[in-house]
């Protein structure tokens, strides 16, 4: 089985959050009627995008591929933490700004300043 790319694992889990906000904000879609589905549709995209663009600052099967990934797409300098990935998280855990959290697709870090 081929490894899975961050891109699609970013698409994966941003729609995995997206879906859970909008469950939350809206209800089940099968509850609701065609004005409110469509509300529901545009909040779910729009909320899709926010994660996928802005609140998800890495991703990857584990903690380490998360950080390896935002330092790649440029959210995360690694020589501010001196290139340990490990210095890293301990930072960020301790900054309280940026959150790990497991997912079905794997790891995300979120900016929860973005929230």
């Amino acid at each position: 089985m081929t490894e899975m790319t961050s891109t699609l694992r970013r698409a994966l889990i941003s729609a995995e959050f997206a879906r859970r906000d909008t469950d939350e904000n809206f209800g089940p879609a099968s509850e609701l009627d065609g004005s409110d589905l469509a509300w529901r549709r545009d909040s779910l995209r729009s909320t899709y995008l926010d994660y996928r663009d802005t609140r998800v600052m890495g991703v990857g099967a584990d903690w380490r591929q998360a950080l390896q990934d935002a330092a790649d797409t440029g959210r995360l300098d690694l020589t501010e933490h001196g290139g340990d990935l490990e210095v890293a998280r301990d930072n960020l855990l301790h900054g309280a700004i940026w959150e790990f959290q497991p997912t079905d697709h794997g790891v995300a870090i979120l900016d929860t300043s973005a929230a």
